[in-house]
């Protein structure tokens, strides 16, 4: 990568490190989250189960675009141009096709896990997560729709204005990917509480990573690969939940 490129990836992974401290460490403590809960549920009459997973959400697409917006503007980036997508057939196909592809390769990646060790609960260890806890305590059309609207900013960022402010300053496609891909896990692994959930968000987002990323540069727009992200997240916290043994504890009120 040329000088450009570093530069634009240093400013990115800045953006990045602060969008996730301002959205993990204020909450952090248990403490500091109950008074939270207490206080916003007081004023608003919404039910204390409900706080987190509204508010919590609120903060964290907020801190998501107002990073995007930023970094967009230090790389001169046109939102337009990173939505725009020529729709053909084959570029439907290649979206359904990646769709498939992700969800078969993060199968296959937990099916090797399993493998290695075949007591794991890898649906226990997704719902065990936090914030994936938080969202299963809304209504059930929420379930969906809540992973999905994080996705869809989550791939905004990292395929679109990340990887996409790479390739603009000249940076290989390769490298693109892999530099964007590497900072999105780890900004996954760094909302986990253990090391099997790391080890289950680290793996489909190396999944998520290689195949939205190739995706988002063949066709030239993140769009598709906000659409891939975005079902697939929906869909894996649902089966997650579905499948969890035991069932995740309650968010306390």
């Amino acid at each position: 990568m040329n000088w450009d490129a570093y530069l634009f990836a240093a400013v990115a992974i800045g953006a990045t490190a602060l969008w996730l401290a301002l959205y993990r460490l204020p909450f952090r403590k248990a403490r500091t989250r109950q008074r939270v809960r207490l206080a916003v549920a007081s004023r608003t009459g919404l039910p204390g189960r409900y706080v987190f997973p509204i508010l919590g959400t609120v903060i964290y697409l907020a801190l998501g675009i107002a990073a995007a917006a930023a970094v967009m503007a230090f790389g001169g980036l046109d939102l337009l141009d990173l939505l725009a997508w020529p729709i053909t057939a084959e570029g439907v196909g290649l979206l359904v096709l990646s769709a498939v592809g992700a969800s078969a390769l993060t199968a296959f990646a937990m099916s090797v896990l399993y493998a290695v060790r075949p007591t794991v609960d890898v649906p226990g260890a997704v719902t065990g997560v936090r914030w994936v806890q938080e969202i299963l305590a809304l209504p059930r059309g929420w379930r969906y729709a809540v992973p999905a609207i994080s996705a869809a900013v989550e791939e905004f960022f990292f395929r679109g204005v990340f990887l996409g402010g790479l390739l603009a300053a000249g940076a290989p496609v390769w490298a693109a990917v892999v530099v964007s891909g590497a900072v999105f896990a780890a900004g996954q692994v760094l909302l986990t509480e253990s090391a099997l959930q790391a080890a289950v968000l680290a793996l489909s987002s190396v999944v998520l990573a290689v195949v939205c990323g190739l995706l988002t540069a063949i066709e030239g727009s993140v769009l598709p690969a906000i659409l891939v992200h975005a079902s697939f997240a929906g869909y894996y916290t649902q089966t997650s939940a579905r499948r969890a043994a035991p069932a995740p504890a309650a968010v306390p009120r």
